[in-house]
């Protein structure tokens, strides 16, 4: 009886002394987090007052980058046209048709390429292109308007035909049967004068003139019209 009382006490006092130094853990676990805490609270060092404006929001200033204009394309020109006394796809004046004066009208050419020696102009009826009604060729570069039956000075004229007379130069639409003929007007910029010279009477050599305008072309301007004989 006296052994189990004993090791009764033994186990409490155990007990006593674990407990014991688990308190003693606690209280230093307790002192160092206090010393660490307060040591990154301060180092020693005070702490200057703000200036004047230190407790002002920084102003956040917005800039814009200065953009630079885009530099104007140098391939865009002014565009090669031809225009006549109608409106492009309207009807020709009768006095420019076989029924009229059948003579040839007054164009207006504009913005013609700097590396142009000379232009042409041909015209057709596009019901049958084969049988060209007006063909000029070795007009100056620098011509910006063709007179009404004008031929330019150096020019040089195809022979035409409408029917059965053969014109030399320029012959009006002739429409026949109270049909309506849409025609094609065009003004060449060429690389080069023609050197030819067509006989004011051959039809084939105004369809060779024609052939070499359209090879030596390298820019064009066009008008449509259409006229109806009445």
């Amino acid at each position: 009886m006296i052994t189990k009382t004993n090791q009764l006490a033994n186990q409490l006092a155990k007990f006593a002394v674990r407990k014991l130094a688990l308190s003693r853990g606690a209280i230093l676990l307790l002192c160092l987090t206090t010393v660490a805490i307060t040591a990154c609270s301060t180092d020693g060092r005070d702490l200057r007052a703000p200036g004047a404006g230190q407790g002002e929001s920084i102003e956040i200033v917005e800039t814009t980058a200065e953009t630079t204009p885009a530099t104007q394309d140098s391939s865009l020109q002014a565009i090669f046209t031809v225009s006549g006394t109608w409106l492009d796809g309207g009807a020709i004046d009768s006095r420019h048709t076989c029924s009229g004066a059948n003579i040839s009208p007054s164009l207006e050419i504009s913005n013609t390429s700097i590396d142009a020696k000379s232009l042409a102009i041909t015209l057709i009826d596009l019901a049958a292109p084969e049988k060209p009604l007006w063909v000029m060729a070795n007009i100056s570069p620098d011509e910006t308007s063709i007179q009404e039956g004008g031929i330019p000075a150096e020019a040089i004229v195809g022979a035409t035909t409408n029917g059965t007379k053969i014109n030399f130069g320029y012959s009006g639409p002739c429409a026949t049967g109270n049909e309506m003929h849409e025609y094609l007007l065009v003004v060449y910029a060429l690389d080069q004068m023609l050197e030819f010279e067509p006989d004011p009477k051959s039809l084939n050599d105004s369809r060779l003139l024609y052939e070499a305008i359209q090879a030596s072309a390298f820019d064009s301007a066009e008008t449509r019209f259409f006229a109806q004989t009445p």
